[in-house]
């Protein structure tokens, strides 16, 4: 599996405040990483790292294969991103904007502009001017100008903030076109977790400037699917009645919660058996959990009471 990009233990100061700390993350060809973090945990800070918008303290980046020099500059030209706001000429058109960047980033293909308009969807948008477009219309102008060279790799930085549910939906639909069709690599950050689990295939979870968990979609879900959670007074006990069921798929979170994985034996068959043994029982519900409580948990497990 070819490596677009990697981060071996880059780290980033001002002054003596640590932004970034021994940062390790790894994008294979054909991902859609998330890199998830509250605001102010360093997401955009490693972007611009990655773009040599500013250099890191410490560590190296390796891109394409390469590793710093003029080498490294060539192999950006492979890459499109949008880093904060959509940096656009609030008095041109949509159309004439992206004349004005195709001729500074040196785009010679004479369909480029007008095949970019149409598949972010601007391609009707007349002689309105950038200023006066929605934040939905500026979002996609952002992404057509990152479109314009053809891009291997796409850095979004936040793309979707701000936007309404429906520009929500339909810059998803265009990122994920863009992976399925073009096999564009794909590092997204972003703090609305729901959504960046509608799109992201690998995950690397950012707090307090360092990775605190990297994991696909698919480990993701595996760990997060649906269980029975227990409260009892005595853990010991109830999992020996759990064994009794022959239940031996289940995890001790503290002393008194257990939660239980195999869903095959009825909550009713476990409170009965578990009052039978005289083992108090609090709580018995279904639960599963979502990006966000995962990313809580995570939190909490590192000893972060501040969340997102």
């Amino acid at each position: 599996m070819e490596d677009i990009l990697k981060l071996d233990q880059v780290s980033k100061k001002f002054g003596h405040q640590s932004v970034l700390k021994d940062i390790n993350i790894t994008i294979h060809r054909g991902d859609i990483y998330g890199l998830i973090g509250r605001n102010g945990a360093g997401k955009t800070t490693i972007l611009k790292t990655i773009l040599k918008l500013i250099q890191p303290t410490s560590g190296q980046i390796t891109l394409f294969g390469v590793t710093g020099g003029t080498a490294y500059i060539h192999q950006l030209s492979r890459t499109g991103s949008i880093i904060e706001s959509p940096v656009a000429v609030d008095q041109l058109t949509a159309k004439q904007n992206l004349i004005y960047y195709s001729k500074i980033h040196g785009v010679v293909d004479p369909n480029a502009v007008n095949e970019t308009l149409k598949f972010v969807g601007l391609d009707t948008t007349g002689k309105k001017k950038f200023k006066n477009f929605s934040l939905g219309m500026k979002q996609k102008m952002g992404l057509a100008i990152a479109l314009l060279n053809k891009p291997d790799f796409l850095i979004l930085d936040e793309p979707i903030n701000g936007l309404d549910p429906i520009a929500i939906v339909e810059f998803r639909e265009l990122l994920l076109k863009l992976n399925q069709t073009q096999q564009m690599t794909i590092l997204i950050s972003s703090h609305i977790l729901e959504e960046l689990y509608q799109l992201a295939t690998r995950f690397g979870i950012l707090n307090d400037g360092m990775i605190i968990k990297e994991i696909t979609k698919q480990e993701f879900e595996e760990q997060s699917r649906e269980f029975i959670k227990l409260e009892v007074d005595n853990p010991d006990l109830a999992t020996n009645v759990l064994r009794q069921l022959g239940c031996t798929k289940f995890k001790v979170i503290n002393e008194h919660l257990i939660n239980v994985y195999q869903l095959n034996i009825t909550n009713a068959v476990i409170a009965n058996k578990l009052i039978e043994n005289n083992v108090q029982l609090t709580t018995i519900a279904r639960e599963g959990l979502n990006l966000e409580q995962y990313f809580k948990q995570l939190l909490d497990e590192t000893g972060d009471e501040d969340h997102v």
